[in-house]
């Protein structure tokens, strides 16, 4: 039986006459992932890795110099999360052994707590005091009014905002819960986009010259989805749906690229985010040079 994740894909071929008339198909090397704001929010699986590394060491630093106990538990393998695209185009190195991500997140399971066992030898009260100090108290929050007129909170004394704090500058919070709302508008205007729907109805008809019937690029997904909820704890039924994972993911690959879905909707992306651009000013600015600023200061990681 074959497994995902150390299974070997082979290339897959362009199918002949795929590609949307007038365009020519897209090769891997030119393939660049749909970003909104140029990645801002984007950061790699070393980043990531880096990242919490630096900030676990913080909160448990912050916890001890408090009096709690804080374990650090063994870091997630990251390049499944970083892989996500919220347009729902795939990567081509990722997907040949990981498909969507779907599998082999469910193979994985959930990560351990690795301060549950210490937590249940508390007591209800020990208990909630140990979330304030990592977490924060309620009363305590401060509000941050974003651009799409929602509003979030935090407590800037609890563990996990000092050490937020500290890897990346005074301020972060604000800027990086600002810039994530500007980059879901930007989503969301690319999304509605006749000229999305449009990139989606070429990749559509690919899709169906090979067999398959969906309207949009989240449809393998959600089907794979639907296909792991009802194979939940049979793990031959789950590697089963892994093997049609990849092959699906290896065919809407193959209609992503000979239909040029990445740069379209790059293209798409670069219309729509112009008026989001001049509402993020200032704060776009500072919320990239404090990324920057925060990697630069990670041992083994290149910032460019």
């Amino acid at each position: 039986m074959r497994r995902l994740l150390w299974r070997t894909v082979a290339a897959a071929l362009l199918t002949a006459g795929c590609a949307a008339p007038g365009r020519e198909a897209a090769t891997e090397s030119d393939v660049s992932m749909p970003l909104p704001l140029a990645g801002a929010m984007y950061f790699s699986a070393d980043e990531r890795t880096a990242l919490r590394e630096a900030e676990e060491a913080l909160v448990q630093t912050c916890m001890r110099k408090r009096g709690y106990a804080y374990q650090i538990g063994p870091a997630p393998e990251m390049g499944r999360a970083a892989a996500v695209n919220p347009y729902t185009v795939l990567s081509p190195q990722r997907s040949r052994s990981d498909g969507y991500g779907l599998t082999g997140a469910v193979l994985e399971g959930p990560p351990d707590d690795s301060n549950a066992e210490m937590l249940a030898a508390l007591s209800e009260a020990k208990r909630e005091d140990w979330q304030e100090a990592l977490l924060g108290n309620l009363d305590d929050h401060v509000e941050i009014s974003l651009p799409s007129g929602r509003q979030i909170s935090y407590d800037p004394d609890s563990c996990a905002q000092a050490a937020r704090d500290e890897v990346y500058g005074q301020g972060w919070s604000e800027l990086r819960y600002t810039v994530e709302d500007l980059s879901n508008e930007v989503i969301r205007r690319t999304l509605d986009s006749p000229d999305f729907q449009e990139v989606e109805k070429d990749w559509a008809g690919c899709m169906a010259d090979l067999g398959y019937s969906y309207a949009t690029l989240e449809d393998p997904r959600k089907e794979i989805q639907d296909q792991l909820a009802q194979a939940e704890g049979a793990r031959d039924r789950v590697l089963a749906v892994g093997d049609r994972e990849l092959d699906l993911a290896r065919d809407d690959l193959t209609c992503q690229l000979s239909t040029d879905t990445h740069q379209r909707i790059a293209n798409v992306q670069a219309r729509t985010e112009e008026r989001v651009r001049v509402k993020a000013g200032r704060e776009l600015d500072l919320f990239q040079q404090a990324k920057r600023t925060a990697l630069s200061r990670l041992p083994g990681i290149t910032n460019s």
